[in-house]
Formats: structure tokens, C-alpha cells, sequence
């Protein structure tokens, strides 16, 4: 299990950066805070850990998250989530904009981007094996500029590495024909660090993990949650292009319950960071 005071301890530009400039940071225009979370459906007691969820989203407050594994009904698990963070804390209002799987999977699940900032276009791609898709919104930010915020969820299993492969390789070519603008790619992409999948990623895209740390972190998966254990491994990412500066990154949702040890948000550590775009970025939004 990842502990949390070990891991603020190891990375103390972490605390020192949300120290000083969190709450400034939401006066500069170019920064921002993005978050991705594979939520894990509403298996594994969803109803004893979606507190965990949304109160840690509330702390959080990303301006952009993408989000993974979330109901489609019984509940509308993404538009629930908003709701139930802005219930917490009226500050805190996001869009939501889900796309959920082909076929009959569509009545089952799907992913969600949820964005304060105002989204003036979004999009989705059907990827190839599993009913899985991606999905892109074009977030405006506050000086106008624009920011492609894309969001996904590869095919699982060990056996089907090149299966994702090929659906990195389909959403590559779907984000190089909206080239020219910052982007960044978050997700569940089921692939650790070194296979081909993630090494494809990195030749277009640089994570922001391993750009402040030098390495990815000790794990995304296993947590606690239904009773995972062991070294782990590393399966969720936040990339981003070079028309963005990374601040900092961090693990995030990693609080385990107090009566019940557990008990924690998914399955998965989500993932933050700390990002703005460099200068010279000129693609803005119309009137």
C-alpha cells in the first residue's frame, strides 16, 4: 500500500508548491491543475466509498479530470459525482461530458472528462477491440487560449498488449490532426511504463509524473480496496505535449478510511499535476 506521509515526505516540492501557490495559482491564467481516476464502476461498496471519492475531489479541485469505469445508469455515476461535489462546496461546478462504450457495453459504462473551465468543442473516437472509446474536449482558458484535454480507456488484459497498441496508435493520429494547440492525454491505459504501448505514447508525448520525479510512481494499482496488495505496478497516466510546462505531479485519492482500513476511492491511485502552458502557444478561442 502506498502511504501517503512517505510518499509527501519523499517529494517535498510537492507540499512546498501547494503550500505557497495553490490558492495564487488560480489568479494566473496559464496554470492548471489536471487529474485522471479509473473509478471502478460502483463495484467493491461504492455507496461506503464514493465520500472518499468526491471529498478527496473536492480537496483536489482540478480544473480538468478525466475520469474512468463510471456507471452509465442506476446511477449516471459521472453526473453524480458532479453533483456531489458541488453539494460539498458551491465553489466547485464542472461540466460533464461522458462517452461511454460501443455496442451493448454503451448500457454498462463508459468515461467522463469533468472541467470548471468553459468547453467549446468535444469529440470522441470508438477504438478498435473491447468497445473501448476516448473522448477530447477543447477547454478555452482565461486568456483565451486553448488547451485539448483528452481522456481514455485501453483494452485490459496481459495477453492483448498489442490490442492497445494499436488503439494508442488509432488515438495518436486522432489527436495529431488537432496538432498546433496544447495537449494533454489521460487514462487507464492498462500498459506499465516499459511496454510498447506506453514507449509508442512517449515519442509523440512526455508524462508529467516522471517529468518532476525522473521515474513514475511506486504504483496506480493495486490499493487496499477489496483486498489488493503487493508491489503493484503502474497503468494510469497524465501526458502532455511540449506546448506545456509541468510543475509539479503527484499521487492523489490515496486516503484510506479511518474505521474501515479498506476501505479507499477505487482500485486505482489517481494521479495530479501541475501544469501551464509554455509561451507562444497562439491557438485561442473566437468571440
Amino acid at each position: 500500500m502506498i502511504d501517503a506521509d512517505a510518499l509527501a515526505s519523499s517529494h517535498p516540492s510537492r507540499s512546498r508548491f501547494l503550500a505557497q501557490d495553490r490558492r495564487g495559482a488560480r489568479n494566473i491564467a496559464r496554470t492548471l491543475r489536471i487529474a485522471t481516476l479509473n473509478c471502478r464502476n460502483t463495484a467493491d461498496g461504492w455507496t461506503d466509498r464514493a465520500h472518499l471519492l468526491t471529498s478527496q475531489l473536492v480537496e483536489l479541485q482540478p480544473d480538468v479530470i478525466g475520469l474512468q469505469e463510471l456507471r452509465h445508469f442506476f446511477p449516471r455515476q459521472a453526473h453524480w459525482i458532479a453533483k456531489r461535489v458541488s453539494a460539498e462546496d458551491q465553489a466547485l461546478t464542472y461540466g460533464v461530458r461522458p462517452t461511454y462504450k460501443s455496442g451493448l457495453w454503451w448500457f454498462w459504462e463508459g468515461i467522463a472528462v469533468l472541467a470548471r473551465l468553459p468547453i467549446v468543442e468535444r469529440g470522441h473516437l470508438r477504438l478498435q477491440g473491447q468497445a473501448r472509446v476516448a473522448n477530447v474536449v477543447r477547454l478555452r482558458l482565461h486568456d483565451g487560449e486553448l488547451l485539448d484535454f483528452y481522456n481514455v480507456h485501453l483494452a485490459s488484459g496481459l495477453a492483448n498488449e498489442e490490442l492497445r497498441t494499436r488503439q494508442v496508435s488509432q488515438l495518436l493520429e486522432w489527436m495529431d490532426r488537432r496538432s498546433g494547440v496544447a495537449q494533454v492525454l489521460v487514462g487507464d491505459f492498462n500498459s506499465r511504463p516499459s511496454a510498447p504501448t506506453i514507449e509508442l505514447v512517449a515519442k509523440s508525448l512526455r508524462s508529467a509524473y516522471s517529468a518532476v520525479h525522473g521515474t513514475e510512481p511506486p504504483k496506480t494499482i493495486p490499493t487496499p480496496l477489496g483486498g489488493g496488495s503487493g508491489p503493484g505496478v503502474v497503468i494510469d497516466y497524465l501526458f502532455v505535449n511540449d506546448h506545456i510546462e509541468v510543475h509539479d505531479a503527484w499521487i492523489s485519492f490515496d486516503r484510506v478510511h479511518d474505521k474501515q482500513p479498506p476501505l479507499v476511492a477505487s482500485d486505482h491511485y489517481g494521479l495530479a499535476a501541475e501544469i501551464s502552458l509554455r509561451p507562444g502557444v497562439v491557438a485561442r478561442a473566437g468571440p
